[in-house]
């Protein structure tokens, strides 16, 4: 049976071609057939073309500059990718190093320089705050009263953590940080609030031990049956250096020592301050000794609640 024989383009990328009559398809015979030499590092590809004939492209081999460590390599190279002409300048990565152009980038003749682009990194670990957070147990749906409060039934607490920051360089420049651990060394402990609403204006809670049961503590020394009347300043302290806010009164302070907790409530129970602390003087002290003023948040509840008379119970 006879052989085919195809007709078969040689293409040089120099710019010789030639076309050969062959029963046979190894490149090197073609070549040969061509009158062409392959040299070190060229490369050759056979294909069929549109008209049925056979096209043998020669690639020459041709420079490729690579740049690493202040050092510039070549390569001589007719087919691959950056990737090969790293191989072939003995160029090594690291890692994390890369390539521009990127290391599966295809090699072109005329190429600009390849660029190694060396990564490092350092660590360091601080020691920082984690500021405590504001939380709330809302029962106000399941309570009643026309006084809205918020308890602190839990002090706030900053927790501290070891931060790993890891600091990232390229070509010795600064390029990034990222955090790499978090060890905790103290926990953040939330600060909590109870809201709630009531019928009582304070909402101060009572003396470690003492409960209140129909409007009387379980536990007192004393109790004055005295004048209440309502006050509102201004001003953040009375004259104790203690704050105002619901939960204070002024009193004469040689009847009830500044600093001092009690109960106030009327005798019938239908008004109710609650547990309050002495922290201002009244101006009344001077004609009466049995009368407080109980503190308002606002001028306009201190007037609404006038004068009253409350039973005061000092524990």
């Amino acid at each position: 049976m006879a052989a085919t024989v195809n007709t078969v383009t040689v293409a040089d990328s120099a710019g010789a071609q030639r076309t050969v009559m062959a029963a046979v398809t190894e490149p090197e015979v073609l070549l040969d057939l061509a009158g062409m030499e392959l040299e070190s590092n060229d490369s050759t590809r056979l294909h069929e073309v549109e008209d049925g004939t056979l096209l043998l492209s020669l690639q020459r081999a041709f420079p490729v500059s690579v740049a690493a460590d202040g050092e510039y390599y070549e390569a001589e190279i007719s087919d691959g990718t950056v990737a090969d002409v790293l191989a072939r300048a003995g160029v090594t990565l690291g890692p994390d190093d890369y390539t521009t152009p990127s290391l599966d980038s295809p090699v072109t003749e005329g190429m600009g320089r390849v660029r190694v682009h060396r990564v490092t990194y350092t660590e360091n670990t601080a020691r920082e705050t984690v500021p405590y957070e504001t939380e709330y147990l809302d029962e106000t749906a399941e309570s009643t009263g026309k006084y809205s409060h918020g308890v602190l039934v839990q002090a706030g607490q900053d927790g501290l953590v070891d931060v790993t920051y890891r600091q990232k360089y390229v070509d010795g420049g600064y390029s990034s940080t990222e955090v790499v651990d978090t060890q905790v060394v103290t926990e953040m402990i939330p600060e909590i609030y109870r809201k709630y609403n009531s019928d009582a204006v304070s909402p101060l809670q009572a003396p470690e031990g003492i409960t209140v049961e129909n409007n009387v503590p379980s536990s007192y020394s004393k109790m004055y049956s005295m004048k209440a009347t309502g006050y509102y300043s201004a001003r953040g302290r009375g004259a104790s250096g203690l704050g105002l806010y619901y939960g204070t009164f002024a009193c004469d302070p040689t009847l009830i020592p500044y600093g001092t907790k009690v109960y106030i409530t009327s005798a019938d129970g239908k008004f109710v301050y609650g547990w309050a602390i002495a922290t201002d003087t009244g101006a009344f002290v001077q004609s009466n000794r049995m009368q407080v003023d109980l503190f308002y948040e606002t001028y306009a509840e201190s007037v609404a609640n006038g004068v009253k008379y409350v039973n005061v119970y000092v524990p």
